[in-house]
């Protein structure tokens, strides 16, 4: 499911507990919220941060003063979402380069033409 994603992170043991790092600052302890993801050195969940931010006119800076977080911080979780969502969805990278030319797409032909065109002739 999230085969880019994987390639992105560092996992290890603290004592009993496995540990998954997601970049700098974002970790998925088992010990820490249930293994849910969080910001390292806090129970602070980025699913509530992420929340927090879609509240109209919230910027990342006043989010990121909320819950005592640097703004890097935030903005990597933002980064992690971008490529969960890319990775789930099966979404190229948004790189130009790096993104396979669109097909033509097939021209169809509506029902009622296509009735008339696959009709007997008599």
């Amino acid at each position: 499911m999230y085969d880019d994603l994987a390639k992105k992170f560092r996992e290890f043991q603290d004592g009993k507990y496995r540990v998954r790092e997601f970049g700098k600052h974002i970790v998925a302890h088992q010990g820490i919220c249930h293994g849910q993801l969080t910001f390292k050195g806090t129970r602070v969940l980025v699913t509530v941060v992420l929340e927090s931010l879609t509240r109209p006119g919230r910027t990342i800076e006043q989010v990121a003063v909320d819950y005592h977080l640097p703004v890097a911080a935030v903005v990597e979780m933002l980064q992690l979402t971008a490529v969960m969502m890319r990775s789930q969805l099966r979404l190229p990278d948004p790189h130009p380069d790096e993104i396979p030319p669109a097909k033509p797409a097939k021209r169809q032909i509506s029902t009622a033409r296509q009735r008339v065109h696959n009709a007997p002739h008599l």
